[in-house]
This record gives structure tokens, sequence and C-alpha cells, in this order.
């Protein structure tokens, strides 16, 4: 309650609501959503949320409320736009577009035509196409030097499942429904002021219920099973918008986080809203360090070890860099135990010819050798071997036949 609270009076104290002709237009309060990967879809849900499918996104940001009558008021006062719902049927028919038919209200007015109230300037703006959406977006971006837009479909998602702060919750923001959503069981059929129910793990109001709201997308019924793993926007074409959320007027079995709904982009109702998005920086993948295997461990134990994988020059024997880490654990213990004298034993791969197996494992010997020297380690401490091709532990062949023993034998003496 203290959270809802406090996030009410930062907008109200902001003046960003009051006084529209007098405040300057300050930008949405954003939300950045860390970017990543997620399961999108449903396997158990309507057809066209088939089939679950990983998605990795960039980071974005998301505006922590839906845009509201007040936010809209502003766009409106300072470029006198008029909306899909109030052009007159000529205008839409002139345009290719169908006749609205009954009266369905538009964002400053109820059904019955009556304008709505200031006091209702918390509320989100409803009855407004995608086109109307898009045009606040373009709107606010020029005014405030910011590239402000839809989210995609799968940003909406990402960020109404918690993004990487995920519990995994039912509905957006936890299990029970009343307590996350105003829905069709406890809105009164009616929209309501933002932030009055709990935010989710990304301190974001409102994706579940109160309106629904556009995403940028294009809508395909058959899109997830095509869709692509990274930054997918949807299908390049089609007649209908992707609409996300549920709102005050939708039953509870629509208010998974999963559920699709789509119109036309010219086309309005009094539960359609959206919020705005802002792209972020791209995602990189977060690569955990790999645990370093300490080969030395059953030195002491067994009185030597195998190691296998120090790889040198091909037709030499110089050590790759790459083996470099393998050197500095044999040079680590060997500081750790400044008693201890070990055998270096070479092995390597079949050339096919003994004499020249033998001259190889003795040189790769020696270059181990020489690269722990150069570590500090006393020369006087350690003695080489070249054993030649002998068969290694593991019998692995080339599709030659050639036996593979890039193999070290250290020996305690």
């Amino acid at each position: 309650m203290k959270k809802k609270l406090l996030a009410l009076i930062l907008i109200l104290g902001s003046g960003f609501y009051t006084s529209y002709a007098q405040q300057p237009v300050a930008g949405p309060r954003m939300i950045h959503v860390e970017g990543g990967s997620f399961m999108m879809g449903n396997n158990t849900g309507s057809g066209d949320e088939k089939p679950a499918h990983k998605v990795t996104l960039n980071s974005f940001y998301l505006g922590q409320f839906e845009v509201t009558f007040g936010d809209f008021k502003k766009f409106v006062d300072a470029t006198g736009y008029k909306t899909d719902a109030e052009q007159p049927d000529t205008f839409r028919l002139k345009h290719g577009l169908p006749p609205r038919g009954i009266n369905n209200g538009t964002w400053n007015t109820t059904m019955t035509g009556k304008p709505l109230p200031l006091l209702d300037s918390l509320t989100p703006v409803g009855n407004l196409s995608w086109n109307d959406a898009v045009a606040y977006c373009n709107w606010i971006g020029k005014v405030t030097g910011k590239q402000f837009r839809l989210p995609t479909e799968a940003e909406w998602e990402y960020a109404a499942k918690g993004g990487a702060k995920s519990k995994g919750y039912k509905f957006v923001g936890g299990n029970n429904l009343d307590e996350v959503a105003w829905y069709l069981s406890n809105s009164g059929r009616r929209s309501h002021t933002i932030g009055k129910k709990m935010a989710n793990e990304l301190e974001i109001y409102d994706m579940a219920g109160n309106n629904r709201e556009w995403c940028s997308d294009w809508y395909g019924n058959t899109y997830y099973k095509t869709s692509p793993e990274e930054n997918p926007a949807g299908p390049p074409r089609g007649s209908h918008r992707v609409l996300r959320g549920g709102s005050w007027g939708s039953e509870a079995g629509r208010m998974r986080i999963s559920y699709r709904n789509n119109e036309f982009p010219y086309n309005s109702a009094l539960d359609f809203g959206f919020r705005v998005a802002i792209s972020g920086e791209p995602y990189v993948k977060k690569v955990e360090p790999k645990q370093q295997v300490d080969l030395m461990k059953d030195l002491d134990t067994k009185g030597f070890i195998d190691i296998y994988g120090i790889n040198f020059d091909i037709g030499k024997w110089a050590v790759k860099p790459e083996s470099f880490p393998v050197i500095e654990q044999i040079t680590t213990y060997l500081k750790d135990h400044p008693q201890v004298k070990i055998m270096i034993e070479g092995h390597t791969d079949n050339t096919g010819k003994d004499a020249a197996n033998m001259t190889l494992s003795d040189k790769r010997s020696q270059s181990i050798k020489a690269e722990i020297v150069k570590r500090g380690i006393d020369a006087g401490r350690m003695e080489t071997k070249g054993y030649g091709a002998s068969k290694p532990i593991a019998d692995n062949k080339t599709a030659a036949g050639r036996t593979q023993n890039r193999r070290v034998t250290i020996k305690k003496l």
C-alpha cells in the first residue's frame, strides 16, 4: 500500500498532470528493463499463443504507467489532433475505412457524448486506435528529444512477466488477480486511477487489466511458429495490430500474461489504451566464469597425475599460449611445495616413426619445463623424459587411425 501511495504522490507532486496549459511537457516515467531471454507464449493457451518459444531481447525502457487522460490531453491541446474515433464517417470512407457505426465515445467523451471531467486526468486514456497511440509517441518524442515508440509484443510480455526479475507469477505481479488488476469482476466496468493495484517485479503498474494496450506489431495468429529468437517484432505486414494485457472489461480467463488480442489499427474501443517504450542497449549474454579444475590435486595422494590437452605448435614443441593456464597450475603447485621435485614425462601423437615420436615427446617435455622455469621455478627441481607415442588411457583415434596421445604425466620424485 505504501508503494502505491508513494507512486501517486510522486506523480501528483511533479505537476505533470495539473494545469495542462501552463506546465512544461515532461516525458512519461520510464522503467529500465534489462534484456535477457524468456519463454514467450503458452502451450496450454489459445491457438495463437502456441508454441511457447525462447525469445532473447535487448534492454529497453517501458512506461511505468499507462498513458493517462492528462497525458493525452496535453498532446491534443498542443497539436489539435483528432483521433480516429473523432473522424466523421465521410472522412473514414474517403480513406478506405469502414464507418464506425454506433457511437462508442471518444478519448474525452462518454458513449453518450458527455465530456469526461478533468478529474479523470490520472485514469488511463481510452478509446484510442493504434494510429492515435503512434501519433502520441511521435509527438512526445519531438518535445522531449527522446525516441518514444510502442513496445513490441515480445517486450510487453517479457516486462509483464517481470523481465530478469521474474518470480514466475500466474498474473502480472502476483498470483491473486484481484490484487494486481482491474478486470470484469472488480472494476465496476470502468477504468481506474493508475497505480492503485500492486506493481509487478519491475515496479510497473496496470499491465494486467485497466486498459488493453497497443503494441507495435502486426498480428499473426501463427507467428509464434516462425518467430525469430532475437528481438522479434511481428510479421512484416498484416491487417490487424496487437493488443495485450486484458482490461477492466475482461473476464478472468483472459487475464493470463500470454493472452493475445488484435484489432484494425484504425479501430478504437473504450478500453483501448497504451504505454510507451524506448529502445535501450543491446543485450549482452552473461557468461559465467568457468571454475578452473585443480589439475594437481591428486599428485600428493597418487604420486602422479596425467594431464591431457597441453597444445603445441604442430610439428614443433613450443607450448601454445592457450595452454599457459595449465603451466600456471603446475608452477603454483611447485611454489607452494618448495621441497618437491618432479619428473615431466612427455607423450605425442603417432607420427608413424618411433624415432621421431621419441624426439618430439622429449622436446615437448623440455618445453613444458622451460615455461615453468620462466615462471621462477629452479630448473634443478624438474627432470624430463620422452615416451614417444605410447597409448593413452582413452584410446582416441583420428580418422586416419592415428592415436591421440597429447598427454603429460607429472610424477613426484
